[in-house]
């Protein structure tokens, strides 16, 4: 996949027009169609503008992978698919000494938590 493939991905699954991409990274809806085309390049100040805006990193952008998931990456990843698993969600609630506020509260500060994480990761 192209870069321009992949800003144009980016783009649709956030559900933004070009023109809306444009004026957010503070470029033009030619400029914009330009990139996705592959007719030309983002400089670097308009890509990084590009992967905040559509919340991934360059280097996804750009086509590269890290050659072998961090444990961090792994942990994480691991405690956003227990998050979503609905048995924890369950237990959460149906605990008697937890009730649903504080439910709410955990899950909550747990999401801040990797949201945090993965921010810091992104400064790398």
């Amino acid at each position: 996949m192209t870069l321009g493939e992949r800003l144009k991905n980016a783009r649709k699954k956030l559900g933004l027009s070009q023109k809306q991409v444009a004026e957010k990274v503070n470029s033009t809806e030619k400029t914009i169609s330009n990139y996705e085309r592959n007719y030309r390049d983002p400089d670097t100040e308009t890509l990084i503008k590009l992967s905040d805006l559509y919340n991934v990193t360059t280097d996804y952008l750009l086509g590269r992978t890290p050659k072998k998931a961090s444990k961090l990456d792994e942990t994480v990843n691991e405690a956003i698919e227990e998050l979503k698993n609905e048995d924890t969600l369950l237990f959460m609630k149906n605990n008697e000494e937890i009730d649903e506020e504080t439910a709410r509260l955990i899950k909550q500060a747990l999401i801040n938590g990797i949201k945090y994480v993965d921010a810091m990761k992104k400064k790398e």
